[in-house]
């Protein structure tokens, strides 16, 4: 005896089939390419689905069938699927993602502020503690220096930083009187984008 999903099946096929028909001479290839290459091309042309990930963009339609005809050196969307030796362990997990996932200093950063004194002015950046142990991130003032110094358009030395705590430092830009206000202002917008933790590529 057939299962019953069996039947019902062949029951659809059957009952379908005299509905289908198609005159003779029909160019079925053409209707069959089309069937097939309109919603490749044109419903997923802008759109992305990824089950069970959130904002998961992934090139899809044209732009992605013109990666692979051309074989494309440089990929849109890259995506690494990295199974874990540890896979029961969300700590380690959380871990393992904070030290590949490029962390901004704007995404830890409490506050980041001009202080403007009598005599003098500088940049304040505070780190938030408690969200750099939720995510099991090793940050702190001192790789805050570190990150800021390497990042090539900031141009920052040591001696231009000064660190007040072990979450807070101070910046002193280098000085030039004909425009040190602006060099605070573009200082202060730069330095959200600072990576300091992660690889900077990888989101």
């Amino acid at each position: 005896m057939k299962p019953q999903g069996q039947v019902v099946f062949v029951e659809t096929c059957i009952s379908r089939y005299p509905h289908i028909k198609i005159d003779v001479g029909t160019n079925i290839g053409a209707i069959g390419a089309q069937s097939i290459g309109e919603p490749r091309t044109q419903v997923t042309l802008k759109t992305f689905h990824f089950a069970g990930v959130a904002s998961m963009n992934v090139t899809l339609g044209v732009p992605r069938i013109k990666e692979l005809l051309n074989v494309a050196k440089k990929i849109s969307t890259h995506i690494i699927t990295a199974k874990l030796r540890t896979n029961d362990n969300v700590s380690f997990a959380k871990l393992m993602k904070g030290k590949m996932e490029r962390t901004l200093l704007g995404q830890v950063a409490k506050s980041i502020k001009l202080v403007l004194g009598l005599r003098s002015a500088s940049i304040v950046a505070s780190l938030v503690k408690k969200t750099i142990g939720s995510l099991h991130l090793n940050i702190n003032a001192y790789t805050m220096k570190d990150s800021i110094q390497k990042t090539p358009k900031i141009k920052l030395k040591e001696n231009h930083i000064r660190i007040l705590d072990d979450y807070k430092l101070e910046i002193n830009p280098p000085y030039d009187k004909n425009k040190y206000y602006f060099d605070l202002h573009w200082y202060r917008n730069r330095l959200p984008s600072v990576v300091v933790k992660g690889i900077g590529t990888i989101e």
